[in-house]
């Protein structure tokens, strides 16, 4: 099994053509093993800041936490033109067709721009207004706007380390997007606590530490892009001009997926709207979940990073066999860190508050809230695999409407409801029986896609 997955790291002949010959399990633990890694790290990004920030104190904490949402939207907008180019190589790969392949790169990448502007007039005149949404506290104003501001401003970091890492997936390359996010991981393990405590900038030195961190992947995944990886997709911009039948192709795709994240931190917003009228304690608490669960809900993400592009190349190719071979065997590797994180926050809630420096008032409301938030994380690794099947197979607008469905049809009414009964007990057990019955209607959309599209490519290859 080494060998086979080295020969894919090293390999012969370029990693786009193995997207469609080599076996499955040896393919997609190639490609999800360094995505898995890469997600890791990204982690680290959403809690190192934390960790440090919650050692100034919980007003600290509750400031990054309310100015999570923003960078879920940042994410979102450049997530979203990455599952378009994502989407874009690797369907032109898997029909035969490496020029357009490597013309969709330079597009995208230039759609990368676009963000980086949008991001950069927010922090100028939307930060402050933005934090002010949820709350009258001026000591957590101040610093929130400064937190949101100083990401928003040097955003480009994140924005092009995502699309980046997207350009080299499509592509069938996992090495290089890991060694970049290794990198940036590192870099902001080594920089909060300079920036932070040294240099004593506070929370403006978590912001400055994070956004280094990212500068330093992206530039890791440009050197990918244009060094490394050059043989198996040449990305040129000499004569470059837009094609914009190529940008509408990855717009398509991938705005769904980007309004579907921007829904996310929507809800966020909305979530820390309820949840601050509980004190400061409460948003802490719930900030403290959102960036720890991240280290099981990225890696699954990174597993279905790894198995994009081969459900892309299979749409290309119509082999509807090989797609739900790989889609299965997704759910079995993400359904590891599912359950390994439900165990964590149900069994042993007390390390992640000790981890965020928590005060006796934190203690009290977090044992009952991580437990409750816990327990349906079990089921994120079969939920989220399986929305995620379709963005590859050009079906982006489903993972739209479940995402939608999700936050806006079942979580928020079922928290805001449960809230008036229960109090901030209520917000929990509301979240929790969002995510059940996400995981239950996810299923049955699948089984409808499956025999309505999957189904139809195996007939016609047949045929």
């Amino acid at each position: 099994m080494i060998e086979k997955i080295k020969k894919i790291f090293l390999p012969g002949k370029p990693p786009a053509e193995l997207l469609g010959t080599e076996p499955v399990n040896t393919l997609l633990l190639s490609l999800a093993i360094p995505s898995v890694i890469a997600m890791i790290m990204q982690a680290l990004y959403n809690t190192v800041d934390s960790m440090y920030v919650a050692k100034i104190n919980s007003e600290s904490l509750a400031a990054v936490t309310l100015a999570f949402p923003v960078q879920m939207i940042t994410g979102a907008l450049s997530t979203g033109i990455g599952v378009g180019i994502n989407s874009s190589i690797s369907r032109h790969l898997g029909s035969g067709e490496p020029e357009q392949a490597s013309k969709a790169a330079g597009n995208g990448i230039v759609l990368g721009f676009g963000t980086v502007a949008v991001m950069a007039l927010f922090g100028i005149f939307g930060a402050e207004p933005f934090i002010r949404m949820y709350t009258s506290d001026p000591d957590i104003i101040v610093m929130g706007t400064t937190y949101v501001r100083t990401i928003s401003l040097l955003a480009f970091g994140s924005i092009f380390t995502q699309i980046t890492f997207s350009v080299l997936q499509g592509s069938g390359n996992m090495v290089v997007p890991m060694v970049s996010q290794l990198a940036g991981g590192f870099c902001v393990i080594f920089l909060d606590p300079v920036f932070i405590f040294a240099l004593k900038l506070g929370v403006l030195g978590a912001a400055i530490a994070s956004s280094l961190s990212q500068a330093i992947a992206m530039a890791i995944g440009f050197y990918g892009i244009f060094r490394v990886n050059r043989a198996n997709l040449p990305v040129t911009f000499r004569g470059f001009r837009p094609d914009f039948g190529l940008m509408k192709d990855i717009l398509a795709v991938g705005l769904p997926s980007a309004l579907t994240q921007a829904t996310t931190s929507i809800v966020s917003g909305i979530m820390n709207k309820l949840i601050a009228g509980y004190g400061v304690a409460a948003i802490s608490v719930y900030g403290g979940y959102g960036k720890f669960s991240s280290f099981g809900t990225l890696p699954i993400f990174g597993v279905t990073r790894g198995m994009t592009p081969i459900l892309g190349y299979c749409t290309g190719a119509k082999d509807g066999k090989r797609f739900i071979e790989t889609r299965n065997l997704a759910m079995k590797y993400a359904s590891v860190f599912a359950v390994l994180t439900c165990m964590l926050f149900v069994i042993a809630p007390g390390i992640v508050l000790h981890l965020i420096s928590a005060t006796p008032e934190m203690e009290t409301v977090g044992m009952r809230a991580y437990r409750i938030l816990g327990m349906p994380m079990a089921l994120y690794g079969v939920s989220i695999v399986l929305a995620q099947e379709f963005p590859p197979a050009r079906k982006s607008y489903i993972t739209t409407i479940l995402t939608l469905a999700r936050q806006v049809g079942y979580m928020v009414p079922l928290c805001t409801l449960f809230s008036k009964k229960w109090g901030i007990t209520g917000i929990w057990a509301g979240y929790a029986a969002a995510d059940v019955i996400n995981f239950i209607v996810v299923i049955i959309v699948a089984g409808w896609f499956r025999r309505k599209v999957i189904e139809k490519w195996e007939k016609t290859a047949t045929d």
